[in-house]
């Protein structure tokens, strides 16, 4: 298992803070290495490891994180954090987001794990390296960069059709390291699943069906250097292909039969750092990057209500962000930045707004954090956005607002207390907007929405006593009061739309805990506690509780990992359990349809030989065969098994 560093204690406890050498048998430190002054936490390389692992179930352990998905293995999944919507939840890999102005949101399915470090998980407030700073925090995927000659290459195969195969090669030569990857897989997801026709109140006319037009199958490759000019300069480069061809499923009632989709996304992106003066005083970053992506649907049935046969639309995106990191004195430090983009959609037929959409986006920011005392640190973060899409003629911004926060850390490195208050505005997306899709219809009436956010929280770690090897805690409690909040509701017709509710608010509470029970065995528990409310003081219905939130979700986890100095055989051996747990969420603004509650039970089994050159993997997702069910009516696998071989060197 590659080792990784995260920030930790200066204290030698297994839980201490400072750069160290991290193996896949320590505890996952709950601090987010970009801002430790906002909630967060860490996903190290041992966590994203597993045969039919997927960003999706990677992120489902975490505090504060929801995960919504239309299918099995390979189809789109996304995130959204604290109560908020995927749109509100930017995901970044390697600095490039994600979430375009088609959908808004960020196709989890399409990250790829074997090339990914490690993954930080904002929630509610994000760093200024996230352009969008929304009520859903932000989720950062950091590539793997060799620092020596390294290469790896694996294959998993399993249930309904699933198998992935991979293969990388990184160099590092003097000043430069590369690395080089590509990977395809394909699933037929041909599962069974109960489909009660449309009438959930008559559970005799339910049958036994098997998911139809559900397959897919993916390739990609990646590409990422960084070439070392001295002094503290450096050059990143990263660039990615990635094509889909995947059958689109409407709803269980409703399945289709020859509705396709082929998804390509092209990225590219180069990145400077240069520091100036003696010390690391001043550095400046700089980042553009390009991404494209297309999408044609065939539907020659007429079976997605698209009200075409054929539809095109690209997508293509151009940005350029510009920062310096200023150490003014010993205990201040400011950072400002600014961010430009454009982003244009073209539709092909173009029947509707969206052909002609186009927006662009300036933001001004910056952030500064002064050592007040050893105790306490002070911490501010303002930014000037400006939004235009041409819907206002001869205006610069169609919308102008100021966002930020402010917020205080105090307390020692192994006890301290958090807090945060801030504003912001999320601007639909395009597609909200204009869209149309086989899932979700646009909005024409879409009105920004604008809120404010706060938390409290609590970070502790301990020292090691007796048998157990330490522990940490990550707690907050949080809320969000919002005007206008985008929502979706679902229509008769069998697609999503996006709403503004009049007023909205949203409470709850986080914790993220581990503790160390022996140096092999180690357990963690991530719960989520939320009171989603519509407070419109008009409001016509007597359900308050907004659709698709679920007011508890809970993810325990226990692994054990027993390790062996040995080059000439068994090495290594690793068991872990994990549940999900899900309460029932609304599907309707009225609250009269219902997701039900579910749990799913993992189990994974791994043996390394020869000193972690080769390792073989079994995993089970969903061990008790639960019934799930996502979105609007979309059944998701039961019972799957995946095994996998993966070779590293």
């Amino acid at each position: 298992m590659d080792a990784v560093a995260i920030p930790v204690t200066n204290d030698p406890s297994p839980l201490a803070v400072q750069e160290v050498q991290v193996h896949a048998d320590a505890i996952t430190d709950p601090i987010g290495p970009k801002d430790q002054g906002v909630a967060g936490s860490v996903l190290t390389r041992d966590r994203l490891v597993g045969p039919g692992l997927e960003a999706q179930d990677v992120l489902r352990t975490q505090p504060g994180v929801a995960i919504t998905e239309s299918g099995g293995f390979g189809a789109p999944a996304t995130a959204a954090i604290r109560g908020a919507t995927a749109a509100d939840t930017p995901v970044y890999l390697a600095g490039v987001r994600l979430n375009d102005d088609v959908g808004g949101t960020a196709d989890l399915s399409l990250v790829p794990l074997w090339l990914i470090d490690h993954v930080e998980v904002y929630r509610g407030n994000a760093p200024i390296e996230a352009d969008r700073l929304g009520a859903g925090g932000a989720i950062f995927f950091e590539p793997r960069l060799p620092t020596k000659d390294m290469g790896g290459a694996g294959y998993y195969g399993g249930s309904w059709g699933a198998s992935r195969g991979w293969a990388y090669e990184g160099v590092h030569a003097g000043p430069v390291s590369a690395l080089v990857g590509v990977s395809g897989d394909r699933a037929t997801n041909r599962y069974p699943f109960v489909n009660d026709q449309g009438e959930l109140f008559e559970p005799q006319a339910a049958v036994a069906a098997i998911r139809q037009n559900a397959d897919e199958s993916t390739l990609e490759g990646w590409g990422l250097a960084r070439v070392d000019l001295g002094h503290g300069d450096r050059v990143d480069v990263l660039v990615n292909g990635v094509s889909r061809d995947e059958g689109v499923p409407s709803l269980a009632v409703l399945q289709t039969r020859e509705a396709r989709e082929l998804a390509q996304r092209t990225l590219a992106s180069v990145s400077v750092h240069t520091a100036i003066g003696e010390g690391d005083r001043v550095a400046l970053d700089a980042r553009t990057s390009v991404l494209v992506g297309r999408t044609d649907f065939h539907d020659p049935l007429m079976e997605l209500t698209l009200y075409t046969r054929e539809l095109d639309i690209v997508g293509r995106r151009v940005e350029e962000s510009v920062d310096a990191s200023v150490k003014v004195t010993d205990g201040l430090r400011i950072r400002p930045q600014v961010d430009l983009a454009h982003e244009g959609i073209e539709r092909d037929p173009d029947t509707i707004p969206l052909g002609q959409a186009h927006r662009d986006f300036a933001r001004v920011a910056v952030t500064a954090e002064q050592e007040a005392t050893r105790w306490l640190t002070l911490h501010a973060l303002g930014s000037l956005e400006c939004h235009n899409t041409g819907a206002q003629a001869g205006a610069v911004c169609d919308i102008f607002a100021p966002t930020g926060r402010v917020g205080a850390e105090a307390g020692t490195r192994r006890l301290r207390l958090l807090a945060n208050v801030g504003r912001y505005v999320r601007v639909p997306t395009l597609g909200e907007v204009y869209g149309d899709s086989g899932v979700v219809h646009g909005n024409p009436l879409l009105q920004p929405e604008e809120g404010y956010t706060a938390d409290v929280g609590l970070r502790a770690q301990t020292r090691a006593w007796g048998v157990f090897q330490g522990a940490y805690l990550d707690a907050f409690v949080f809320g969000h009061w919002v005007d206008g909040l985008i929502a979706y509701e679902h229509l008769a017709q069998g697609y999503l739309t996006p709403y503004n509710v009049g007023r909205a608010r949203v409470l709850g509470a986080e914790i993220l805990a581990g503790l160390a029970l022996t140096p092999i065995v180690r357990v963690e528990v991530a719960t989520t506690s939320l009171d989603p409310r519509d407070t419109t003081p008009t409001r016509t219905t007597v359900n308050d509780v907004l659709p698709y939130r679920s007011r508890l979700i809970a993810a325990p986890r226990v692994r054990a990992d027993w390790k062996i100095k040995n080059r000439d055989s068994l090495s290594a051996l690793g068991a872990e359990l994990r549940a999900v747990y899900q309460s029932s969420r609304y599907v309707d603004p009225a609250g009269l349809g219902i997701i039900p509650q579910q749990t799913s039970v993992d189990a994974e089994v791994d043996a390394g030989w020869f000193d972690g050159l080769l390792t073989a993997r079994l995993r089970v997702a969903d061990l008790f065969n639960a019934t799930r069910t996502d979105i609007i009516g979309y059944p998701l696998p039961g019972r799957s098994i995946y095994f996998g071989m993966e070779a590293s060197w």
